[in-house]
């Protein structure tokens, strides 16, 4: 059977780079008495999981200006694509007027409406789309002091902060997360641009100030100094490197589970199934966080142990992919081809939930009446 090794295949490599959806959320913010929208992007997979799949949130500040947004969205994507950062939900939050919606008075006062908005209204707005206990909030400017601050109030709720080129009451920032015992000053990154009077001048002569006032704080969190780059540039070329900072464990997660030579053969003979499995699944969790395999880590994962012949791994494996998964149809059509010879009655079971997902999910795959005839082929030829 050809067809898990052709057309699907054009299928995985299409839905990875533009699957990706765009959700518009509008309801009424009590924080501002007034209705407020933001635009939620979940994975290309989203469709596919299970409730047991909970996803990372990554809030991205001042979305209403595409030359900061659009860049950040790029950057993520991609960075996805190499698996450099886990599939998220990715909030974007445009604001109406940022000076006064960011704009600190008091930072040990949560009374600022767009702190409320997130880290409440928005919080519970996101809840039907399974987000996981990961919260990372990106910002510029403004909008990173205010990232600063709303971290500073709620390091429990966030994971982690980008404040990119912050100035607005930055002193006062660095000194209350001094005051504050309970912030982890590890899970802050901030960036700046250069000194030139071209480049980000103002923030960073401030930045530098506060650094040298301060070395206690600075030393104990991620920095990024882009030299070279002027006060708006910054988030774009310091973003990627500090998303990738944040999940620096992640892309090596499973490097060390079925390890292969350079002909793609397992280097040692494999632990038990279950052993095998629970490895897969503890090395999922990276500190308090679990990321679960995505469908690229199943695929591959898979391949090693079928590429050695151990295919009852490789089904094991699938199943577990079906397990976060249940409805995507490509590992189904897996599980059809490696249950064929031994099992029969599965495999026609996932041949049919192949076939019934394509009809009921796949209805704008451009490939999906070619695959549905050859799955009707492969049904005649069984008399299924």
């Amino acid at each position: 059977m050809k067809v898990k090794l052709t057309i699907i295949l054009t299928v995985l490599i299409s839905t990875i780079l533009f699957g990706q959806k765009t959700d518009s959320l509008t309801f009424f913010s009590s924080a501002f008495q007034h209705d407020r929208t933001v635009y939620i992007k979940t994975p290309d997979f989203y469709k596919y999981q299970s409730d047991s799949v909970k996803l990372p949130v990554i809030y991205i500040l001042d979305g209403q200006h595409e030359w900061f947004v659009n860049p950040i969205l790029s950057a993520i994507k991609y960075l996805q694509y190499t698996h450099e950062i886990p599939q998220a939900l990715v909030v974007v939050i445009p604001l109406t007027d940022r000076k006064v919606e960011c704009s600190l008075t008091n930072l040990h006062s949560d009374t600022l409406a767009l702190h409320k908005f997130i880290t409440r209204e928005l919080n519970e707005q996101l809840e039907s789309y399974q987000p996981s206990d990961y919260k990372i909030l990106v910002g510029h400017s403004f909008s990173a002091s205010f990232a600063l601050y709303s971290h500073l109030l709620n390091p429990v709720y966030y994971s982690a902060v980008i404040a990119n080129s912050p100035f607005d009451s930055f002193e006062e920032l660095v000194l209350a997360f001094d005051e504050n015992k309970q912030t982890d000053k590890s899970k802050i990154s901030i960036s700046i641009g250069g000194s030139a009077l071209d480049k980000d001048y103002y923030h960073r002569r401030q930045y530098d100030n506060l650094k040298s006032k301060y070395p206690a704080f600075f030393n104990a969190i991620t920095l990024f100094e882009a030299d070279n780059s002027a006060h708006n540039a910054v988030p774009i070329v310091a973003i990627p490197y500090l998303l990738t900072k944040n999940f620096d464990k992640f892309r090596s997660r499973y490097s060390e589970i079925a390890k292969v030579n350079s002909e793609y053969k397992l280097i040692n003979e494999p632990e038990s199934i279950n052993y095998e499995i629970k490895k897969i699944v503890t090395a999922s969790r990276i500190g308090n966080y679990f990321y679960v395999p995505e469908i690229a880590d199943i695929n591959g994962l898979a391949s090693r142990y079928l590429g050695s012949g151990f295919n009852e791994y490789g089904i094991s494996i699938y199943e577990l992919g079906i397990k976060y998964y249940p409805e995507y149809f490509e590992f189904h059509l897996a599980l059809y081809e490696l249950l064929l010879p031994i099992n029969i009655t599965k495999a026609k079971w996932h041949l049919n939930k192949a076939y019934d997902l394509l009809q009921k999910l796949e209805v704008e795959l451009p490939e999906r009446q070619e695959i549905l005839d050859q799955l009707s082929e492969e049904k005649k030829k069984n008399n299924w």
